[in-house]
């Protein structure tokens, strides 16, 4: 008994143990830092083990889903590490005389403990002398081409990141230029704590000078009796003899990809069969069936509105060999799906509905890669395309011989297209009363396209620029052949021009908040004939939700036709355009985010017409739900400033002055 009731006590006397161990825990509700003068404390907290403890909100959701997060206890062990972080990343960013101490505090009352770090930044180095090691092969006067990848200068802050960054450049440009087994060996920075300045040794390994020696090709998968090895070899465009080039080898795996004969697709160099100076590539690939047919559900952004539909897609792959494609595709999507109703879903090829906005389209294409032996796209395409905007119809039947250029990522304009285009437009007016009037336009002309990408991410951009140059000449030979022939030319001339700059800037040390930039100027020049006959599938349009967010799609120029007042004047579509936002930015963890944004812009008819105070001011926010593809948005956009009607906003409906809109992908 006596045994019994011992055990029983030390029982209760542990459990009691353990409770009080619970009770003495206290939930870190704040950690602060002190004398950061340089780097901010979000930057901090994001480096160091400690972590603060979630809201309430958070903690309650956490007691019965798996979302939110439970409480965060003060664990006194993790601020040894702690300091050693905050220290060590210090160093990284040129602060060799910073220290570190720490205080903090706890109330029993309320459970909650603060945690505090003081840090002593001390002064800053700069680079000294940047010393190469392992290049002395390299040719001396083409050295000026590795000083030119170099990001780190003497005399600059000094940054670790930099280093790296430098040296990462440096190996791009020696793998492009034959020397493949190159290879970085050791830095030495030597921290000058009295001068402030930090010598930098790199040290490399340079190699030999590479050529391509054969190209291997081994094939596998359920299509590979229907592709020739030697096809392959020579989409790549590598030849026997060619100077072994990083960036030409990537480029060549990625057309091979582009495709669409591979699931999986490597292009790599054989180093263990290289002999003397030459190098033999290999290719290891699976292909996949020469036939697919892919039903498929429709989202995008055309016409600055959020469109949702289906279409069905046939693909024959290596069609007549030389690894063409074959795509003919035919989809229907609609705008404003939920007022859709069945009687209406195929009111876009009638003329009996008014209300309905949306399009269908079919399109035939074929693809040749690597077309005249060189790194181009050529494509051949045919369309017809019907698109309804309520109470006018357009039909759009094209032509189109498309070359798009590979271009390297590292020169400014690294995305180029030219086309030529022969295209045929009808718009007509639904109206029964008024005998549906119509007019119509042929055109035939060159077009290009000039995109220059350089920005650090594609779905969520933190730093660098975008831009895109738009040409399109409209019936510029047939013009000329009517001057030469006839001396007569009674149809349209035109030439479009649209010029598009988006700009992104950091907030953050972590790049979590963004400040983002966009405009847009676009004008289309009558060189001869009619202004008012350009197709309504040239001109500009202002409003929607990847322009000026407080109105919906097309909503400038000011839409002023209807059933009673049809006239080729009246036709909705401007001829100049100008637009442009602001926005930002904050990610807020890897897949939610939300934005503040201000949008201006408006269009019109001719340049004698625009005038600064119609320029339409929109101001508003919205949320992102980012995925590994592209982010989704909602956004919620408000009339500031509505240039056709002077109403004060107080005096408006709510639901007048705010419009709110669904994408994919951010607005820019």
């Amino acid at each position: 008994m006596k045994i019994r009731l011992v055990t029983l006590l030390l029982i209760v006397s542990f459990s009691r143990m353990i409770s009080a161990q619970d009770d003495l825990r206290f939930e870190l509700e704040n950690i602060r830092f002190e004398g950061n003068n340089s780097i901010p404390g979000k930057v901090l907290l994001s480096i160091i083990k400690s972590k603060e403890s979630p809201n309430k909100i958070f903690q309650f959701v956490n007691t019965f889903t798996s979302l939110g997060a439970p409480p965060v206890y003060f664990d006194l062990s993790l601020v040894p590490e702690d300091m050693e972080n905050i220290l060590l990343f210090y160093n990284s960013q040129g602060f060799f005389k910073t220290t570190v101490e720490y205080y903090y505090s706890l109330d029993s009352s309320s459970g909650v403990a603060d945690l505090t770090y003081i840090v002593n930044e001390g002064s800053r180095a700069n680079f000294g002398q940047i010393t190469l090691h392992g290049l002395e092969k390299y040719p001396p006067q083409e050295f000026w081409k590795v000083n030119d990848r170099l990001t780190i200068k003497e005399g600059s802050p000094y940054t670790q990141d930099g280093v790296i960054y430098s040296v990462n450049n440096v190996l791009g440009l020696l793998k492009s230029e034959g020397y493949m087994l190159s290879n970085y060996d050791s830095t030495i920075v030597v921290k000058d704590t009295l001068a402030d300045v930090a010598p930098v040794d790199i040290s490399f390994t340079l190699g030999n000078k590479y050529y391509i020696d054969s190209l291997g090709v081994t094939l596998g998968g359920e299509g590979k009796s229907e592709v020739e090895p030697e096809m392959i070899s020579d989409l790549t465009g590598l030849k026997w003899g060619e100077l072994y080039d990083i960036n030409r080898v990537t480029q060549a795996q990625v057309r091979l990809y582009r495709t669409g004969l591979f699931s999986y697709i490597r292009l790599y160099p054989a180093i263990e069969e290289i002999r003397d100076s030459l190098v033999p590539l290999k290719i290891d690939g699976n292909i996949t069936k020469m036939n697919d047919l892919n039903p498929e559900l429709v989202m995008n952004n055309i016409q600055n509105a959020f469109n949702f539909g289906v279409s069905i897609e046939y693909n024959r792959k290596n069609f007549f060999g030389g690894a063409r494609r074959f795509t003919s595709k035919a989809q229907i999507y609609y705008q404003d799906i939920f007022s859709l109703n069945i009687e209406r879903i195929f009111s876009l090829i009638t003329l009996s509905d008014t209300v309905t906005t949306g399009a269908g389209e079919f399109k035939a294409r074929i693809e040749q890669p690597y077309i005249f032996e060189k790194p181009i796209l050529g494509s051949l395409e045919f369309s017809s395309l019907i698109t309804k905007i309520e109470f006018l119809q357009v039909s759009t039947y094209k032509a189109k011989l498309n070359f798009e250029f590979e271009l390297p990522k590292f020169t400014f304009v690294n995305n180029m297209s030219l086309f030529y285009a022969l295209e045929y437009n009808k718009q007509t007016l639904i109206n029964s009363r008024l005998g549906n009037p119509s007019n119509d336009l042929m055109s035939a002309g060159f077009g290009s396209l000039l995109f220059s990408t350089h920005v650090d991410d594609v779905i969520f951009p933190t730093t660098g620029a975008n831009y895109s140059i738009y040409f399109e000449e409209g019936n510029f030979f047939p013009y000329l052949f009517s001057k030469i022939f006839t001396g007569d030319y009674r149809s349209l001339l035109f030439l479009k021009t649209q010029i598009t700059g988006s700009y992104y800037f950091p907030l953050s040390g972590l790049n979590d908040l963004v400040l983002a930039m966009k405009y847009t100027g676009g004008y289309i020049a009558t060189l001869s004939g009619d202004p008012e006959n350009v197709p309504y599938v040239k001109e500009f349009f202002v409003g929607g939700s990847n322009s000026v967010r407080g109105w919906s799609s097309r909503a400038f120029p000011r839409q002023r036709i209807d059933s009673e007042n049809y006239d080729n004047e009246n036709i909705p579509g401007g001829r100049i355009m100008v637009e442009g936002s602001f926005e930002l930015r904050k990610r807020m963890g890897e897949l939610l985010g939300a934005a503040l944004f201000l949008d201006w812009g408006n269009s019109w008819k001719d340049l004698t017409n625009v005038k600064l105070n119609e320029l339409a001011v929109a101001a508003g926010f919205g949320f992102r739900f980012y995925t590994q593809i592209a982010a989704f948005r909602l956004d919620f956009g408000f009339k500031v400033y509505d240039p056709y009607d002077r109403t004060p906003l107080f005096q408006r409906r709510f639901f007048d002055l705010m419009q709110f809109h669904f994408g994919i992908g951010e607005a820019f």
